[in-house]
């Protein structure tokens, strides 16, 4: 099994974790090999001197450790999980398309068309109030057009609400 090794940087969470091997605290810029049985963090060179298996006794986690390099551009997402805090590694493609970028994408779609439907909405309330109640004809009658909302009706609703 092929290990990718993750390098700690200042917002990992694996900030003032130990090494399961040499119990060195990890710094960032450090290279870690995360156990793919029990996410045992080990630096890179430990889990290499220990034969390239977990420290953790009882754990069977091996595989070999990769370069970054041999990767490409793939990414990796640290997901923490637990109360017990044990974090959990997915490396994903570069390309892939995941749950929060379709949720970004459905809500901008769905802000654009209420975005339209509002406008639409304010156009009607605007056009209704120049032509039937000030008056002022900037516009001729739509020909073979059924308008969407009758502002007769809408009008005779209103003369029936109650007003302060």
């Amino acid at each position: 099994m092929a290990i990718r090794p993750v390098v700690v940087d200042k917002r990992s969470p694996y900030i003032g974790d130990f090494c399961a091997l040499c119990k060195e605290p990890l710094a960032p810029g450090d290279e870690l090999a995360i156990c793919p049985e029990d996410a045992a963090r080990h630096h890179v060179r430990c889990w290499r001197a220990y034969g390239d298996r977990c420290s953790a006794y009882g754990c069977t986690g091996h595989g070999e450790v990769h370069d970054s390099a041999d990767y490409g551009n793939a990414r990796i997402r640290t997901v923490r999980r637990g109360e017990q805090g044990e974090v959990k590694v997915q490396t994903l493609p570069e390309r892939s398309f995941h749950c929060a970028q379709s949720c970004l994408l459905i809500a901008i779609a769905v802000a654009i068309l209420l975005f339209a439907i509002g406008c639409f909405g304010l156009w009607a309330i605007a056009d209704y109030v120049l032509i039937d109640i000030l008056g002022w004809q900037y516009r001729g009658p739509v020909a073979g057009l059924i308008p969407l909302i009758d502002f007769r009706s809408l009008q005779l609703l209103i003369s029936y609400l109650p007003l302060p």
